[in-house]
C-alpha cells in the first residue's frame, strides 16, 4: 500500500500573550527544479562506458593470461594471478582520479599504470603467439589499451589545470588535514598504550605472592624496645632511660613514608604481617593522602584482606 502524499509544512514561531509558541503550517513555497543537464548525463554516460569495458578488459585478460600460466601452475591459481595485470592498472586510475586537481602526485600513478597495462598486452600477445593465433592475440591485447583510452579521454573532461598558487594551497590544506589526523591518530595509539600499560601493572601486582604472616623485627624496633639496654650496661643503680610511649619512633611510619603509592603501601604493612582490616586502618592512619578506594582494592586482589 502506498504511503499516504503529505504536503511539506514549515515551523512558525509567534508569541501569543507573551508566551512564545511554535506550530507547523502547510508550506507553499513554490519548489525550483533544475533543467536537464545534458553535459552531467553524457558524463556519467561517458563513465559509464569507461567502466564497462574496463571489466571486459580484466576478464578478457584474466582468460588469456591464465591459460597460459595453466602450463606452471593449477587452474585456480593461473587465473587468481592473471587477474592482477589488468586488476593493477586499473587501480592506478582510481589513484588517478583521486589525485585528479594534484599533477605532480598523479604522475606516479599514470606511469605504474602505464607500465602494468604494458605488460598486460604483452602477456595477452604472447598467449596468442604460443596457440599460433597471433592476429587474435595482437587484438585482444588492444581491449586493455582500448579500455586505458577510454579512460584517459574521461578524465581529460574533468580534469582542471589549477594555477600554481591554487593548487600550492590545495595541497597545503590537504596536508595540514593529514597532519591534523596523523596526531589524533597517534594521541589514541598513546592513550591506548598507556591503558594497556595501567592493565599490565595492576595484573602484575595480583599475582604476586604473598608472604607468610611473620612479623619481621627492624633495627627501629629493637632500638625503641627496652630489651635492647641489657641491665649490666647500666648496673644496679643506674636509671633507665625514660622514654614514654609518644616519644618512641613509629618504624610503620618510616616505611609508610618511603612507600611510592598505595600498592607499595600495602605490600610494605603486609610484609609486616598487618592483614584484613588493621591493614586499612593503618594505612589511613599512616599515609591519610593516599586514596583509600585504591588500597582497598589493590589489598582485595592481592587477598592481603
Amino acid at each position: 500500500m502506498p504511503a499516504p502524499f503529505r504536503r511539506p509544512t514549515r515551523t512558525v514561531t509567534e508569541v501569543v500573550h507573551g508566551v512564545p509558541v511554535e506550530y507547523d503550517i502547510p508550506d507553499t513555497t513554490p519548489v525550483i527544479r533544475l533543467p536537464f543537464n545534458l553535459d552531467a548525463a553524457l558524463r556519467r554516460l561517458l563513465f559509464a562506458i569507461a567502466i564497462c569495458m574496463t571489466i571486459g578488459a580484466i576478464i578478457w585478460g584474466t582468460v588469456a593470461i591464465g591459460s597460459m600460466l595453466t602450463l606452471l601452475a593449477p587452474p585456480w591459481g593461473a587465473y587468481l594471478v592473471a587477474g592482477i595485470f589488468d586488476a593493477g592498472w586499473a587501480g592506478c586510475l582510481i589513484a588517478e582520479w583521486v589525485l585528479r586537481y594534484d599533477h605532480a602526485r598523479a604522475r606516479i600513478p599514470a606511469a605504474v599504470g602505464a607500465a602494468m597495462l604494458a605488460v598486460s598486452v604483452a602477456a595477452i600477445i604472447t598467449d596468442g603467439v604460443r596457440a599460433h593465433a597471433v592476429a587474435i592475440g595482437i587484438i585482444g591485447a588492444l581491449v586493455s589499451a582500448a579500455a586505458k583510452g577510454m579512460w584517459a579521454v574521461a578524465m581529460y573532461t574533468i580534469r582542471i589545470k589549477l594555477d600554481p598558487k591554487y593548487e600550492a594551497y590545495l595541497r597545503a590544506r590537504q596536508q595540514q588535514a593529514g597532519t591534523e589526523q596523523a596526531l589524533a591518530l597517534g594521541e589514541r595509539d598513546r592513550l591506548l598504550t598507556r591503558d594497556r600499560t595501567a592493565r599490565l601493572l595492576l595484573a602484575l601486582e595480583a599475582r604476586r605472592p604473598v608472604l607468610p604472616d611473620v612479623v619481621q623485627d627492624s633495627p627501629d624496633s629493637l632500638s625503641a624496645s627496652p630489651d635492647a639496654y641489657p641491665e649490666e650496661e647500666f648496673g644496679d643503680d643506674a636509671e633507665e632511660p625514660a622514654t614514654s610511649a609518644d616519644e618512641r619512633p613509629d618504624p610503620l611510619q618510616e616505611i609508610a613514608d618511603k612507600a611510592s603509592g598505595p600498592s607499595g603501601l600495602v605490600r610494605a604493612l603486609a610484609d609486616r604481617g598487618i592483614r584484613e582490616e588493621q591493614l586499612l586502618k593503618e594505612a589511613a592512619r599512616l599515609r591519610p593522602d593516599l586514596n583509600q578506594d585504591s588500597i582497598r582494592r589493590i589489598a582485595q586482589r592481592g587477598q592481603y584482606l
